[in-house]
Parts: structure tokens; C-alpha cells; sequence
């Protein structure tokens, strides 16, 4: 391994800051995934439901739905 290699790779070993900042980075996108499953999930209930009452509460579910994901992406562009 060349020195600079491999100092820094020792630094990020030493440094629990970065570990840390990178395992919540993985952390949230899991989430974001799943959050843009259960999105692209409704949306197509949303498609078949014919009741107007339940279409008011999936879009409201929708739309919490996205602004959840857009706080992840801010956060994830944050660290």
C-alpha cells in the first residue's frame, strides 16, 4: 500500500466522526428506499380507488410521504 493510502485509511479508522456520518449516510438511504416503495405503493392505490374520501387521505399520505424523503436527501447532502 502507498503511504498516502494507507494513512488514509488509518485516519478513517481513527476517526468515529466519519464512521459514524457514513453508517447514518447508509442508514437513511435504507430508509429513503423504502420510503419511494411505499410512495410508488400508494400512488398505484391511488390510480384504482374510486371512493373520494380515501383518495383525499392517500394523497395527504402521499404528500407526507414525499416531504419525508426530501428531508432525508437534505440531511444525507448535510453530512
Amino acid at each position: 500500500m502507498k503511504h498516502k493510502k494507507l494513512l488514509d485509511t488509518l485516519k478513517k479508522f481513527f476517526d468515529s466522526g466519519t464512521r459514524k456520518r457514513e453508517k447514518q449516510k447508509s442508514d437513511i438511504k435504507d430508509i429513503l428506499k423504502k420510503l419511494k416503495k411505499k410512495e410508488r405503493k400508494l400512488k398505484k392505490k391511488l390510480n384504482t380507488e374510486k371512493n373520494i374520501n380515501k383518495q383525499k387521505r392517500l394523497k395527504q399520505e402521499i404528500n407526507v410521504i414525499y416531504a419525508q424523503r426530501k428531508k432525508g436527501i437534505k440531511l444525507i447532502k448535510e453530512l
